[in-house]
């Protein structure tokens, strides 16, 4: 195998990133400004809160499948624009061009089945540009700078996530904006944010992938499952960091009143008032995700991986056993703090162990990288959905036991993910460096 050698420009890293937050910033459209929409376009018809979470999970489900989108990148590629960069630009095109055609579309008679359609197919683009920008990382950078370069986009992608809804959702309300402004917005950020990536000069791999024989390979061979095992534990709270923190919060804050597993708001039925809070929690969360992120990839490239990913769990598992002490709200600010900068760290680890991983495969790193993420998204859910059955069988408790019981279970099951690590062989993702002064 032969490749080109290129220079990695600083600007590199930023040209990525960008990418990463818009990538995340649809995410959060999807879960907060979406939702809003709907109760505005429909009314005064009913909305149901059940439709509207089957649709969402409806919508999110290419993420899951993100290993299909490795293999097109890893195979196709075209000679004039490589192997990555067709398949960030064109599904973000595709992606964007559908964000500014929704205001034009969308009526309170379709509303429901084409916002779920469109969804898909804008969501298969992000995952699609998601996975390829993965495989450009991988082949731009040497192993002993995967943790940093990798956590420091994770951590612009989880901002993205976080802050995106709630801070767009402030902007309509300060500027006396519409949410179609919104929609048209990020389409065209989309696009434009693609088009920087032909500033990067990939590296021109001379190869031929055998995609059959290489997916036997990446599937057949027992070691991959155990990094998939990981890959599984590694997001099992990552649901409960993004979605059930801030509620938690809020209900502490006294903004918003629980009875068992029930809540309602308080004071102005449209609770424009939750917003900026909201934001506040998201901000201070997604703060330590970068902190972290920045921290993490940082100690697992330059003194050891392994350590960097212990540290992570015990640190994620003390922060959620933080939130079980009976405080006032501005502390759990704080303690919010601390978990996202554990939520960054744990992440920008794996991605170096699983970057590295992946370099087994040269013919098919994307792939590899990709699959990993399948099951680090499949995990999210599946802790998702065991929360959501915890909060069920706790329902006839007080609403603070029933999080501290999930806050607790969190921290234990954190546990399985250090032993599923544990089985891992540290010459396929351990790198030793002599640091000098």
């Amino acid at each position: 195998m032969g490749e080109s050698e290129v220079e990695l420009k600083k600007s590199y890293i930023g040209i990525f990133s960008l990418n990463y937050f818009v990538q995340g910033i649809n995410q959060s459209m999807f879960t907060t400004i979406i939702p809003i929409f709907l109760f505005y376009l429909l009314d005064p018809l009913p909305v149901d809160a059940g439709q509207i979470a089957s649709m969402m999970s409806i919508i999110l489900l290419p993420f899951g499948v993100k290993f299909i989108y490795g293999i097109l990148s890893d195979k196709i590629g075209f000679k004039k624009f490589g192997r990555r960069k067709p398949w960030i630009i064109g599904p973000s095109i595709a992606s964007g061009l559908i964000w500014i055609l929704f205001p034009f579309i969308l009526t309170a008679s379709n509303a429901m089945s084409l916002v779920t359609i469109l969804g898909v197919i804008i969501v298969i683009g992000v995952a699609m540009g998601d996975t390829a920008i993965d495989g450009l990382i991988l082949d731009l950078y040497p192993k002993e700078r995967l943790g940093r370069v990798q956590g420091i986009c994770w951590g612009f992608r989880s901002v993205g996530i976080i802050a995106g809804g709630p801070l767009l959702v402030i902007l309509i309300l300060l500027t006396g904006g519409t949410t179609e402004i919104i929609f048209i917005g990020l389409g065209i950020a989309m696009m434009i944010f693609s088009f920087t990536t032909l500033i990067v000069k990939e590296r021109v791999k001379n190869i031929e992938v055998n995609a059959v024989e290489n997916l036997k390979v990446i599937f057949g061979k027992r070691k991959n499952w155990k990094v998939y095992a990981f890959s599984l534990f590694n997001s099992f709270c990552d649901g409960i960091v993004f979605v059930l923190i801030p509620l938690f919060i809020l209900i502490q804050w006294g903004l918003v009143t629980a009875s068992g597993a029930t809540m309602d708001l308080i004071g102005d039925p449209t609770q424009e008032h939750l917003y900026a809070p909201q934001a506040l929690i998201a901000f201070i969360i997604g703060l330590g995700v970068i902190t972290g992120a920045l921290i993490g990839g940082r100690i697992a490239d330059l003194q050891s991986r392994k350590r960097s990913v212990y540290i992570s769990f015990i640190l994620t598992s003390i922060s959620f056993l933080l939130f079980i002490i009976p405080i006032s709200w501005p502390f759990l600010l704080i303690f919010s703090l601390i978990l996202g900068t554990s939520a960054g760290w744990r992440n920008s680890a794996f991605s170096a162990v699983i970057g590295q991983e992946s370099q087994q495969y040269p013919e098919m790193d994307s792939t590899y990288y990709a699959t990993c993420n399948s099951f680090t998204n499949l995990g999210s859910t599946i802790g998702l959905q065991l929360t959501s059955i915890l909060i069920g069988v706790l329902a006839g408790l007080q609403a603070f036991w029933i999080y501290a019981i999930i806050f607790l279970f969190m921290a234990i099951i954190m546990n399985i993910g250090l032993g599923t690590f544990f089985t891992l062989d540290p010459n396929d993702y351990e790198i030793n460096i002599e640091r000098s002064q």
